[in-house]
């Protein structure tokens, strides 16, 4: 497995040899491989001896520990900072290379105040492992360089699409459209930083990217361009960039806190695409009632008050109020696009349906001030990101803000909107929309069962479609106040067939499932949402990474951790009639090893029934 799929220019030497290791990450850390609107300065190839100990995948802070390390160490310094913002640390004893970077945290220190013990809060750098490479585990220097890039880009979008940790989040000087790196393999990179982002581009365009780099590199610009700048960005973008793929992948690996203008710069994007014809009105609104339905059902399964903190995380609710917004506009002038008689209509319809209704339910939802978690808090970020009180995020009485404040729903439907709207509500006529109103799409990592408690997991990420028939009919009482509010008919008939919903798309039960050990995101979280869901399917995205690392060619309907005879958890996959098709297990002794961003079991993955 590669990060980026071919490398054009190998770098020559051997693995054995210490000087071509240190050229290769010397020739990898130059300044222009780096987008930087601050000076930087790189330390190249400086030994250095500190305090090191890595604990469960960790790095453990050096007052905690008495080790000490040293290494070869190339180190990237920001304006006046004192530790290094990102290092690559060559141990030349152990024949591993570390890549590490480090942010500004609050943090507690103890202090002797009159002969007590106080503990006072400070800023203070934090040190996190993005992740290490054995040489002994790499086939040759093309494959370590591979990885070291991984490894070194990941510092700065983060290590994971589902951030539970600080190091599988983004760093702030990347969501704020800051700094960003892309690896040089072609052609040698300049000596200074890049400060404009049309140079960026085009040195991106030089590189063979992997899919994912360009997908955060579209993110990256949209999280740094004024509105204006815009159009230019419409006309940089390469031809055979397939712009609404990259849209879809960026939304569905994004972290969207610290809440930023990415959302609301991608909407005008959109539009500046659509008046220069680079993509159709047609796939603008797809793009849109994609989305939503993808935030909905996402809101389904973890919603603002059982999961997110109890709602102190809320980006996706704001993410849904804007685009509900730009795709109602852009309904005006497209009204054929929502109320034709066919497949893709209805699901055009369904977006708005399920959009207006969660958007309802949020109103008047009591929220902190801006969207954060505790770990989030603890980054020390610029005025315009203020840090907020802690009892904000723990005491939700505490909260004074209501989401959607002062712009109920009504306000938002125009004429055209309430008739989509009308027409989206008799299609619960329909089974598959009754269904959907009991679709959850819960996620979970089923390798990493066997981790230490708080262990980083980078183990493949699945996402299941769940459903739960007493959802429906809750949902079917939701829909029929927003109709009674909002004076909107719904058929007698209609009203009959959500009351006495006998649709299913048929599933596992969640009795079936193995609870995870680790008190993480998993798929049991369904029991946290409704006592009768059903596992309906597991998507192919992730599915294909699982199968492949295990070397399965079947594609099953479900993969999920189910219990066996003695109660313990192993990795089930059934097919389309819900049977056992094979059962895989592998050591969690011999412990996991990463490429190309995505864990494994070392000793690999193995079929046994």
């Amino acid at each position: 497995m590669r990060f980026r799929s071919h490398d054009p220019q190998p770098p020559v030497g051997s693995l054995d040899d210490s000087l071509a290791v240190g050229q290769m990450i010397d020739a990898l850390i130059q300044p222009g491989s780096f987008f930087s609107t601050a000076p930087l300065s790189i330390v190249a190839a400086r030994a250095e001896t500190i305090p090191w100990e890595i604990f469960r995948g960790r790095l453990v802070p050096p007052t905690q520990t008495r080790q000490t390390r040293t290494f070869l160490a190339w180190s990237l310094f920001g304006e006046d900072a004192s530790e290094p913002l990102l290092s690559v640390k060559f141990d030349l004893r152990d024949r591993a290379v570390h890549i590490v970077r480090a942010l500004l945290t609050y943090a507690w220190t103890a202090i002797d105040n009159a002969g007590g013990i106080e503990s006072t809060e400070t800023i203070a750098w934090s040190r996190e492992l993005v992740g290490s490479v054995a040489l002994a585990e790499v086939a040759n220097p093309g494959e370590l360089r591979d990885e070291i890039a991984c490894l070194v880009w990941q510092a700065f979008v983060g290590t994971s699409r589902l951030p539970l940790t600080s190091v599988e989040a983004p760093l702030p000087d990347y969501v704020l459209g800051q700094s960003h790196f892309i690896a040089s393999t072609i052609g040698e990179p300049t000596e200074q930083p890049i400060a404009d982002w049309r140079q960026l581009l085009e040195y991106a365009r030089n590189q063979p990217l992997a899919w994912m780099e360009r997908v955060k590199l579209i993110e990256f610009l949209l999280r740094r361009l004024p509105t204006n700048e815009l159009p230019a960005l419409c006309d940089a973008i390469p031809a055979d960039w397939s712009i609404p793929r990259l849209l879809r992948s960026l939304f569905n690996h994004v972290s969207l806190s610290p809440y930023t203008q990415l959302v609301d710069n991608t909407l005008t994007w959109l539009d500046v695409l659509r008046r220069h014809e680079t993509i159709t009105a047609t796939e603008q609104i797809d793009f849109h009632c994609w989305l939503l339905r993808h935030l909905c059902r996402h809101l389904t399964a973890y919603d603002l008050i059982t999961f997110h903190h109890r709602g102190a995380n809320y980006p996706d609710a704001l993410a849904l109020d804007a685009i509900l917004r730009a795709n109602l506009q852009a309904a005006e002038s497209n009204t054929s696009l929502f109320l034709a008689n066919d497949d893709a209509s209805r699901l055009r319809r369904r977006a708005v349906r399920q959009a207006c209704m969660l958007r309802r339910h949020y109103e008047g939802h009591l929220v902190p001030d801006a969207p954060t978690s505790p770990g989030e808090n603890t980054r020390v970020m610029p005025t315009t990101f203020p840090r907020l009180p802690a009892e904000q995020f723990l005491q939700s009485h505490r909260r004074r803000k209501q989401l959607y404040a002062g712009v109920p729903l009504s306000d938002l439907l125009t004429p055209i909107g309430r008739t989509i709207l009308s027409a989206s509500l008799e299609d619960l006529a329909h089974p598959l929309e009754r269904i959907e109103q009991g679709i959850g799409l819960f996620i979970d990592r089923p390798l990493g069962y066997a981790k230490a408690l708080a262990e980083p997991d980078l183990t493949p990420l699945l996402a299941h479609e769940a459903f739960s028939a007493s959802l429906v009919r809750r949902r079917g009482k939701d829909l029929t106040d927003l109709a009674e509010v909002l004076k909107l008919s719904i058929s007698p008939a209609c009203l009959q067939a959500v009351r006495e919903n006998e649709a299913t798309p048929g599933g596992l039960p969640h009795t079936e499932l193995a609870d995870c050990p680790r008190p993480t995101v998993a798929l049991t979280d369904v029991r946290k949402v409704a006592d009768d869901f059903i596992i309906a399917r597991t998507l192919p995205v992730g599915l294909r990474e699982l199968l492949s690392l295990a070397g399965v060619s079947v594609m099953p309907r479900l993969a999920v951790n189910s219990r066996n005879p003695s109660g313990q958890p192993v990795l089930t996959l059934f097919d389309e009639n819900l049977q056992r098709m094979l059962e895989l297990q592998f050591d969690p002794a011999q412990g996991y090893r990463t490429r190309a961003g995505t864990e494994w079991p070392r000793g690999g993955v193995s079929v046994v029934g």
